[in-house]
């Protein structure tokens, strides 16, 4: 994975860059859920290409609709989106508004085709989408984010006109314990 960019590129630029390259390259996303009662549930799906004139920052999976993770988005409305790229030098995960789709159309166009469709479309018929608008973003992506890389976070929100805002690194809060 090439991580690094000119550094005349503006840091959100080169930041949501290095995270659209990670996205773009992971073929199964973590996706993480508020549990009923306290903690969190993550199950691995498999990712969703977004398509050329959709919002990159709003990523889709499938999920059967009467499952534990279609209860925790109906119950929270929100999933965290998390990706490891294979290289193990580039972490993303993305938040936001999380939304239970039941159209055909949409499950259709995301999985008909695909390597584990059947004919008679079984399936399918099993299955609904997942519309995750993303509002927060998180990233490691070695060559990109601020050495020393790991340490601290870099994480980005989104304003309400779709541009993002970066969160300053403090290398230097105290320790909490």
């Amino acid at each position: 994975m090439r991580n690094s960019m000119p550094d005349d590129v503006p840091q959100v630029e080169r930041l949501l860059a290095a995270a659209r390259r990670t996205i773009e390259e992971v073929p199964f996303l973590w996706v993480v859920t508020p549990a009923a009662e306290n903690g969190a549930n993550a199950r691995i799906v498999q990712a969703q290409p977004a398509s050329d004139a959709a919002d990159f920052w709003t990523r889709w999976f499938l999920t059967p609709p009467n499952g534990r993770k279609a209860a925790e988005i109906r119950r929270a409305g929100r999933a965290t989106l998390a990706y490891q790229h294979a290289s193990g030098g580039a972490f993303v995960a993305i938040s936001g508004l999380a939304e239970l789709i039941d159209d055909r159309g949409e499950v259709n166009r995301r999985f008909r085709g695909s390597i584990y469709d059947d004919a008679e479309g079984v399936v399918a018929a099993s299955l609904i989408a997942v519309r995750v608008t993303a509002d927060h973003l998180e990233l490691h992506v070695r060559g990109v984010t601020a050495e020393p890389w790991g340490r601290g976070r870099t994480s980005l929100d989104r304003n309400p006109d779709g541009s993002w805002r970066l969160h300053p690194v403090h290398y230097d809060a105290p320790i909490v314990r």
